[in-house]
C-alpha cells in the first residue's frame, strides 16, 4: 500500500512541476525528431532574444507588444515571421483584431539556423501548431521582398 501511494505521489509531483516558461507544447506532437531539436534550441533562443517583449508565455505586452500566443498574424505567414526576426518590423499591424504600431528591432546577428529554430518554437507553442521551419525556407524567405 505504501509503495503505491509513493508512486502516485511521485507521478503527481513530476507532472505538476513548474511549466511556466515551457509554453503550451501541444504543437510539438506534429514535429519529427529534427524539428523537435529545432524547437528545443528555439526555446533557448526565444528566452534570450524575445521574452523581454513577448513574455515567456508569448502573451505580448497589452496593446504595446503583440502576442505570439494563438496569433493569427504569426501563423498566417511564417516566412514573414522569419523576415521580421531578422530585419525587424515598422508600421502598424493587426494581431487577433488588435492594432499594434511599435517597431520591433532587427536581429541581424542571428543565423538562418537560429531563425528557423525560433520560428519552429514560436509556431508550435501557446496554442500554435505548424510544421517546423527549415534553414532553406528561412534562406528563401529572407531573399524575398521585405
Amino acid at each position: 500500500m505504501k509503495k503505491s501511494v509513493f508512486i502516485v505521489l511521485a507521478i503527481a509531483l513530476f507532472s505538476c512541476g513548474d511549466n511556466k516558461s515551457s509554453g503550451d507544447q501541444s504543437g510539438v506532437k506534429n514535429l519529427d525528431q529534427k524539428e523537435l531539436q529545432y524547437y528545443s534550441n528555439g526555446k533557448k533562443l526565444y528566452e534570450t532574444y524575445c521574452t523581454n517583449c513577448h513574455t515567456d508565455q508569448g502573451e505580448g505586452l497589452g496593446r504595446l507588444i503583440p502576442p505570439l500566443k494563438s496569433s493569427d498574424y504569426l501563423m498566417a505567414d511564417l516566412d514573414r515571421a522569419a523576415r521580421i526576426i531578422k530585419y525587424g518590423q515598422r508600421g502598424p499591424i493587426t494581431v487577433n483584431e488588435i492594432d499594434f504600431n511599435q517597431p520591433m528591432p532587427a536581429n541581424p546577428q542571428l543565423t538562418n539556423l537560429e531563425i528557423a529554430e525560433i520560428v519552429t518554437y514560436i509556431s508550435n507553442s501557446w496554442g500554435n501548431s505548424a510544421k517546423g521551419m527549415t534553414i532553406d525556407r528561412v534562406e528563401n524567405a529572407l531573399k524575398s521582398d521585405q
